[in-house]
């Protein structure tokens, strides 16, 4: 039996009176298909395409994130 990589995509919603600081990481080359819509508030933090390959599998897991709310 062989395996083949799959991605995964997981996105975390919040509601809008939800006070919460985290913000995505997302290659500048999506900003504009990002910017363009008008459904979603989406707080993102734009870097290189080069540097979010880099990071992607890198990054913590659920409990290495803060959900608490600012003041």
């Amino acid at each position: 039996m062989s395996f083949a990589p799959r991605l995964i995509l997981i996105a975390v919603h919040f509601a809008p009176w939800y006070r919460n600081p985290m913000k995505l990481e997302l290659a500048s080359d999506l900003k504009a298909r990002i910017e363009g819509q008008d459904s979603l508030q989406v707080p993102v933090n734009w870097v290189s395409e080069k540097e979010a390959d880099a990071r992607y599998l890198n990054r913590g897991f659920g409990n290495s994130y803060d959900f608490g709310q600012a003041a």
